[in-house]
């Protein structure tokens, strides 16, 4: 599927001249999974967001498809369950993308997760996973001793220290995740069943509402970003899917009062030989007992995440920061738990940071014990919006908006019995494929040795079935398989193809969502790396010089901020 900027005009007028099904007001995860939703049961829709698709929380989460084994602690069972059978979901249908990860839960003498707690949560855990579902988790978890701790970990403390003696682990299986790719493969496939009925756009702000002679919201007024022109869309419904941004939104509507409750969460990327774990661990916080992860991904560490009031910090939900402060509370965790670490700001690859939609509730004690559950609120002037949940439960979320536009009478019932059936849309994804299937039709198209095995892993994993696309072009011209940058697989075949296919507008689009460039390519390094980025977009896109050197001063601006040694 060609989807690119070069048919932004086409997209635009084909907005403005249909009545949608559907109006999505927000291109992040549940904005995606609201439109796969809508296109697999032959409803239209129009996909509006006001930045890029997930340049939200969509694109700042822990990159994890979980089960979340920490809410058992809270009596969130159904959540648990129902994330469990989600992830289960994904990693079956869509292998490359949702990969298994190791997670390693420790016991200490004097720590507060006792034996019998991590035996009881990991034992609950494989229950709620595998038991009558139809898609199971990769492995059971299981129980390990100290030996077998040091052996399999041996970075990790296991004699003596501030919290005595290891006892015991246990070791279970959560998934790996690029999340704004999940974002923009469930755009693409959603764009794709709608047989070019539906729209998606990025840069494209809601200003306001259109309503009928009754008052109720039937479509938006909406400012392209991009040229500064306003257009309107007209619809049955109009859904918000707007995260953090919710209240914003909803205000606009009658009779409205705040619901979302913003937490903070920073992630600090190092190299993974620094601290030596071979798989993920979930860990307590020295400072105040907050779980948090120290993630494996590839070559790297992910260590997060904070849950801090974010109101305390600023009011701007567009620009979250990673600070020195929040960097200090993880280091001094790690450092303790991984004596030969002794990390510091010069390990430091890259951060970045994101805002939780937390629900807003009663009784919660910190940040942490706010609940992930979602929650689908309506104005009373006709604006549907859901707010909360996670990452993993995306799908089951986005259907539940569906059978509640309805239930409400905003759409026609499903046309087919099988659309009211929960978990319809339980079904492989596109452009997923296994390992196997992707060697052999490499083999197939004599593409196997185009490329590095390095490479041919990146774009297995993060394009699926388009990443043979990709290795046919480099088989075509070699050179656009070469490196951009010495020591990282970025190359003009792989720019090229996002270009075409991903609807890009910015250099940050590539840096930041597209790709995973902006955390995974070291902070002094992205200056060069993004020149070359922006050549190629120059290019494609017939950018003036002046215009090239302004995307790389807003992406470099950028760049500061996360760095702020």
């Amino acid at each position: 599927m060609t989807w690119n900027t070069k048919n932004r005009d086409r997209d635009i007028e084909k907005a403005e001249n249909n009545i949608f099904d559907l109006v999505i007001i927000g291109g992040g995860i549940t904005g995606a999974g609201v439109a796969r939703e809508a296109a697999l049961r032959g409803l239209t829709f129009c996909m509006l967001d006001k930045n890029d698709f997930a340049f939200g929380t969509s694109s700042r989460s822990s990159k994890l498809v979980h089960g979340g084994l920490r809410y058992l602690a809270n009596a969130k069972f159904k959540l648990v369950r129902e994330s469990t059978t989600e992830r289960n979901w994904l990693r079956n249908h869509f292998p490359n993308l949702v990969r298994p990860l190791g997670f390693m839960y420790c016991s200490y003498v004097k720590g507060k997760d006792k034996p019998f707690m991590v035996k009881f949560a990991i034992t609950l855990y494989n229950v709620f996973s595998d038991w009558f579902s139809e898609y199971k988790n990769f492995r059971k978890g299981r129980f390990l001793k100290p030996q077998n701790v040091r052996d399999l970990e041996p970075a990790v403390t296991v004699e003596d220290n501030e919290l005595g003696k290891l006892v015991m682990a246990g070791f279970y299986y959560d998934n790996n995740v690029d999340d704004s790719r999940l974002t923009i493969e469930t755009i693409k496939e959603s764009l794709l069943y709608s047989e070019g009925n539906s729209v998606a756009l990025n840069y494209a702000k809601v200003e306001g509402y259109l309503r009928n002679a009754d008052g109720k919201i039937k479509g938006v007024k909406v400012k392209n970003i991009q040229s500064g022109d306003s257009f309107e869309v007209k619809c049955s419904a109009v859904v918000s899917c707007t995260g953090i941004w919710t209240d914003e939104l909803m205000k606009e509507t009658q009779n409205y009062e705040d619901k979302i409750y913003p937490t903070k969460g920073v992630h600090v990327v190092v190299p993974n030989e620094r601290i030596g774990n071979r798989n993920a661990f979930g860990i307590r916080s020295f400072d105040d007992g907050r779980f948090f992860f120290i993630l494996r991904r590839g070559k790297v560490s992910v260590i997060g995440t904070t849950d801090t009031d974010y109101y305390k910090e600023s009011k701007n939900l567009d620009e979250p920061w990673c600070t020195k402060e929040d960097c200090d509370y993880l280091f001094n965790t790690v450092n303790r738990l991984f004596p030969q670490a002794k990390l510091t700001y010069n390990d430091i690859i890259g951060t970045y940071a994101g805002i939780r939609p937390l629900i807003k509730q009663s009784g919660a004690k910190s940040e942490s014990e706010v609940s992930r559950e979602h929650e689908i609120l309506e104005s009373p002037d006709g604006l549907v919006a859901i707010a909360g949940g996670k990452l993993t439960t995306y799908r089951a979320m986005a259907e539940e908006v569906l059978f509640h536009l309805v239930k409400r009478n905003f759409i026609p019932a499903f046309r087919e019995s099988k659309f009211s059936k929960k978990g319809f849309s339980r079904i492989p994804f596109i452009n997923g494929i296994t390992w196997e299937s992707f060697e052999k039709e490499l083999i197939e198209k004599s593409l196997q040795h185009v490329s590095t095995t390095e490479q041919r892993e990146v774009f297995y994993h993060q394009y699926g079935k388009q990443g043979i696309n990709i290795l046919e072009n480099i088989k075509q011209h070699p050179d656009a398989g070469l490196p951009l940058i010495d020591g990282y697989t970025y190359c003009r075949a792989e720019i090229e193809h996002l270009l075409e296919h991903e609807n890009v507008l910015h250099l940050v689009d590539i840096m930041c969502r597209r790709t995973e460039a902006q955390w995974t390519v070291w902070h002094f390094k992205q200056e060069q790396l993004a020149s070359l980025v922006a050549e190629i977009m120059a290019g494609y896109l017939s950018w003036s010089d002046s215009y090239k050197q302004q995307e790389m001063i807003d992406y470099m601006n950028y760049i500061k901020k996360t760095i702020w040694f």
